[in-house]
């Protein structure tokens, strides 16, 4: 991943200078100002929290004042600089392909809204590579409020479950079973309630309790760093009880990274315990198939999967697909515009059946849907560009702890990848900014550690 050095960026730089020489003043006398640093954390570490309680408007009220925070302390601060990895060009492209789509929307103002949107989780993840360029010990604290959250949910989700709270809506078709191997589906308290939601909170944040397992035993607090494994299966766990297939999808895929970066890690640093790695590797994975063939509920939930049109919620995904192949072949160059409120209004002109569509359930379908195949080209570009650059570096690293780290936002955006595969939870504001947290972390880690090479 290397960073734009050109005209436009030092002229760019030269300003901001000239700029921080004339205010530089205003930050050494305003208490509030000089810790502009602390303020711009409350807030990141405020929308965490308020995200898995309120509703999306508050959440986008506190996510409003983030980048305009962090903009205002890099005029304020002497020396600060403006720096963007070639990475984030074809994040840039793709916004701008987005903005082009929605000038060419039949239904701009629902455009616009959904654009909007767009613009803000982007211009969050742009303004926290940014503030933890230079704030890297703050990592370990988003990470940690993080996983409190992820495990806090979890609890919820087994309440939940434990107490067989009544679906509030047909989450599931239970048709084809019998009432003893119905899987009561956990939502937590994100809102809406919604068991994919959850889901793919879950996977998206689970990661973060592996970051804190090698802080805490970096740091010997082993028994916290035992509390921690604990809760990490315990997440797992709570992924299969929100019945979530996409998630299972996900989990599985996480535990596979699992597999092979402590294979690295283990056949590169500590060959004594190769052994070691291979019996406990192999008890898992035992333990792992064996819980989902034994409990009846998970694996009758799992097997639907496979019966595609014999579960009508599958069949539904496959009528949604057929039609959202068919709005794609019709706007392939520029989409119809952003946002599941343009989709609403043109699915209602395909869909199969008489069932109204939220979305394409699958977001890169989705992104070719609303905006074209080449946002969506550029989209996997970014995506593509910034895992193969982590994962050069976690393979190029000697140092155990920071390759852990390192691994923590890798997993987490394949994950939410391969949920994405199969729904569309990704566009929801609780999993957006906990993702572009990760793709801001794995930026800045590469980053400093290509500085350090």
């Amino acid at each position: 991943m290397k960073i734009l050095d050109s005209y436009f960026f030092n002229l760019i730089n030269s300003g901001l200078a000239f700029i921080q020489s004339k205010t530089g003043i205003i930050k050494q006398n305003s208490y509030i100002i000089s810790h502009l640093d602390i303020l711009i954390l409350f807030f990141i570490i405020s929308l965490y929290i308020v995200s898995v309680f309120a509703q999306t408007n508050l959440i986008g009220c506190i996510s409003f004042f983030i980048p305009i925070l962090v903009v205002i302390n890099v005029i304020l601060t002497s020396g600060e600089k403006i720096e963007l990895e070639k990475c984030n060009i074809y994040i840039i492209i793709y916004l701008l392909i987005c903005l082009i789509s929605n000038l060419t929307s039949t239904m701009p103002a629902q455009s616009f809204y959904g654009f909007s949107k767009t613009l803000m989780y982007i211009g969050f993840y742009f303004a926290l590579c940014q503030f933890l360029k230079n704030n890297k010990k703050y990592i370990v604290i988003l990470l940690s409020v993080i996983a409190i959250l992820v495990s806090f949910e979890s609890f919820i989700g087994i309440i939940q479950n434990t107490l067989r709270v009544e679906n509030i809506s047909t989450w599931q078709d239970v048709s084809y079973l019998n009432p003893e191997d119905v899987l009561s589906r956990v939502y937590g308290t994100l809102k809406p309630y919604n068991p994919n939601l959850l889901g793919g909170y879950l996977v998206c944040s689970i990661s973060s309790i592996l970051g804190i397992i090698a802080y805490m035993y970096n740091k010997k607090f082993y028994k916290f760093s035992i509390l921690s494994a604990i809760l990490f299966f315990i997440s797992a766990f709570a992924i299969f009880l929100t019945g979530c297939r996409g998630a299972y999808l996900a989990l599985f895929a996480i535990f596979i990274g699992i597999i092979l970066a402590s294979h690295q890690i283990i056949f590169n640093n500590y060959e004594k315990y190769k052994n070691m790695w291979k019996k406990l590797i192999s008890i898992c994975s035992i333990f792992c198939i064996g819980f989902m063939l034994f409990n009846q509920k998970i694996f009758q939930r799992l097997m639907s999967i496979f019966i595609l049109r014999g579960d009508s919620s599958t069949s539904f995904r496959m009528n949604v697909y057929h039609s959202s192949i068919q709005m794609f072949q019709d706007n392939w160059l520029f989409g119809i515009g952003v946002g599941n409120k343009v989709f609403r209004e043109i699915y209602g002109l395909y869909m199969l059946s008489g069932f109204d569509a939220l979305s394409c359930y699958c977001i890169f379908l989705e992104m070719a849907v609303e905006s074209g195949i080449f946002s969506l080209i550029a989209y996997l570009l970014f995506i593509i560009s910034i895992l193969k650059s982590g994962i050069c570096t976690f393979i190029e690293s000697k140092d155990i702890y920071f390759k852990v780290l390192l691994f923590v936002p890798i997993i987490s955006i394949i994950a939410v990848m391969c949920h994405g595969l199969f729904d569309t939870i990704y566009f929801r504001p609780q999993v957006q900014y906990i993702f572009w947290t990760m793709a801001a972390i794995l930026t800045v880690l590469t980053r400093e550690q290509k500085r350090e090479q």
